[in-house]
């Protein structure tokens, strides 16, 4: 397999505005074909054609990331009325001879490692039954590894460190733990399990703590929730619960409900001062005529 090579500065070069994205995208194809098919950077005319438009060409050709027969560049083979070549594409990408020794040099490695192989097994040391095919890059059985599997959250680990105990108030940090072996940690392991978050409960006696100080402080209910945002925001399901640690630990306690929130007064608009100006004059009216009478 080939590789089409471009610079980690190509998408801010000049001659890459000039040309615009449609022209790129035709340039980045072309690019990975002629790597594919060793042309040391020839795209003949049908190939563009095919990809892209006239216009895109032109552009490409304008900006000086193509060039066509007649233009004098050093870097470039020569080319017939039927083709374009790549702008320095043999600066960035390896030459049709180069690319061919690789590829032998590929095939001896690999016949090598064969041959090594069928004199091991001729000697007698073939090493343990396995299945499947050898692959020749890696020396690994198709088969040999086996696929890991997720532990059971209800399971305690042989590596887990043992819950700190239930602190009391006579003495703290020194009552046995409950029969569930997480004491006040077993309710939120239970939550996560009934919302189909199944993890690994691994943690030091200090992590032990910090969650549990977490529970008390938060409530099981607001971690569930947070995890559940979580492990539906994550890539792959989360394989241990020391994923929702960092969360867990920067959430804070809801502030107690104190009642709804009184509106902040609005000043009185315009029209309601003058409403209230001309009330105020009828008032003084009536009052002065049923004085008078």
């Amino acid at each position: 397999m080939s590789w089409f090579k471009i610079d980690d500065g190509f998408h801010c070069h000049p001659k890459v505005f000039a040309a615009g994205t449609p022209a790129v995208g035709l340039y980045v194809r072309c690019g990975s074909w002629a790597a594919q098919q060793v042309t040391d950077g020839v795209i003949p005319k049908q190939i563009a054609k095919l990809y892209g438009t006239p216009r895109m060409i032109k552009a490409l050709i304008d900006a000086g990331l193509w060039h066509q027969s007649g233009h004098d560049c050093e870097s470039c083979p020569q080319l017939d009325a039927n083709s374009y070549a790549i702008h320095q594409y043999l600066d960035r990408n390896p030459s049709r001879v180069e690319t061919e020794l690789a590829r032998k040099a590929k095939t001896t490695r690999q016949q090598r490692w064969r041959d090594g192989k069928k004199k091991e097994q001729a000697n007698g040391d073939d090493g343990p039954p396995v299945d499947g095919p050898v692959d020749a890059s890696t020396g690994r059985h198709g088969d040999a590894a086996p696929v890991p599997t997720r532990p059971v959250p209800s399971q305690v680990l042989p590596s887990e460190v043992p819950p700190p105990p239930t602190p009391s108030a006579d003495t703290p940090g020194t009552d046995v733990a409950k029969t569930s072996g997480r004491g006040e940690i077993q309710p939120l392991i239970d939550a996560m399990a009934a919302r189909g978050m199944n993890v690994s409960w691994t943690f030091s006696s200090a992590e032990w703590l910090d969650l549990r100080d977490t529970v008390r402080r938060t409530g099981v209910p607001a971690l569930v929730d947070h995890a559940a945002r979580v492990w539906q925001a994550a890539k792959n399901p989360p394989y241990s619960a020391r994923y929702f640690l960092g969360g867990w630990s920067g959430l804070q306690t809801a502030p107690a409900y104190t009642g709804p929130r009184a509106l902040p007064a609005t000043p009185p608009s315009k029209t309601s001062e003058y409403l209230a100006d001309m009330a105020a004059i009828a008032e003084e009216l009536r009052q002065k005529k049923t004085g008078g009478t």
